[in-house]
């Protein structure tokens, strides 16, 4: 037996849901699966950390660890979004959007967007301690079942469809702390998830993403890059992040991705 981690998994699944990628002029796409960013924002809402609270989010984002499985990616949809908003100008500040409103229809300039979003999207997150800087696991575990800010699935106008059901579980790798944590679901929402996977036509396999470091080599199929490590909340700035895609299961049921 190796040494264990204890990895806190949980479930995000929503009706609708906004995985963000790179936004260039009016196109704002969509991943198929979440962000780390976007789970640490989550995260950090559940203890009630504010963006304006850049020692504290940066903390959270140095010192945890990050996988996710797509057990369901959903289907690709679009919005087509028209914004007023009032044209930039020094010293002028809005607090509300009452205030940006306020400034009058001829001062107001339309903004036009195409925005991604997934429908029926199921995803199991893992996250474990790498360093000191983020709270005690445990912290977060009960941050997450009494969120102070209430969670969403990428936009404040994507509530989830199943409770994220946070737990620890000491596992000697990540694929094994999936397991342990698919053993521990009620039997209502596994039979949920597999009536949907059928429903979908979706192969058996599921893929596993994983934060590149986290892994050796030989469990990784491919790797990815992804700006999605914050360095500035406040400014909204992302670093890049080397992903990994582990390996599917060997025949002989052999598994790879300790950390």
């Amino acid at each position: 037996m190796g040494e264990t981690t204890d990895y806190l998994v949980l479930t995000l699944a929503a009706p609708m849901a906004s995985f963000g990628a790179v936004a260039v002029g009016e196109r704002r796409p969509s991943w198929n699966r979440p962000s780390k960013s976007q789970v640490l924002g989550l995260v950090a809402g559940a203890l009630g950390i504010e963006r304006t609270e850049e020692s504290r989010q940066l903390a959270l984002a140095s010192s945890l660890g990050f996988a996710v499985r797509i057990d369901e990616p959903g289907t690709l949809a679009v919005d087509y979004h028209t914004t007023q908003v009032p044209p930039a100008r020094r010293n002028r500040r809005f607090s509300t959007r009452a205030d940006e409103l306020a400034v009058g229809n001829t001062d107001l300039k339309t903004i036009l967007s195409r925005r991604e979003f997934r429908t029926g999207a199921l995803n199991t997150v893992a996250l474990w301690r790498t360093a000191e800087g983020a709270p005690p696991i445990l912290d977060i575990e009960f941050a997450l079942r009494t969120p102070i800010f209430v969670p969403f699935a990428g936009r404040k106008s994507h509530p989830l469809m199943l409770p994220m059901r946070p737990g620890i579980v000491a596992a000697t790798s990540i694929l094994a702390a999936f397991d342990a944590y698919d053993r521990s679901e009620p039997p209502a929402v596994s039979d949920l998830k597999a009536q949907r996977h059928m429903a979908w036509g979706r192969s058996a396999q599921r893929e596993i993403y994983v934060d590149a470091d986290a892994v050796p080599r030989s469990d990784v199929d491919r790797l990815e890059e992804r700006r999605d490590m914050p360095e500035s909340r406040t400014k909204w700035r992302f670093g890049l992040r080397t992903e990994a895609l582990l390996k599917a299961p060997s025949q002989d049921g052999s598994k790879g991705g300790t950390p």
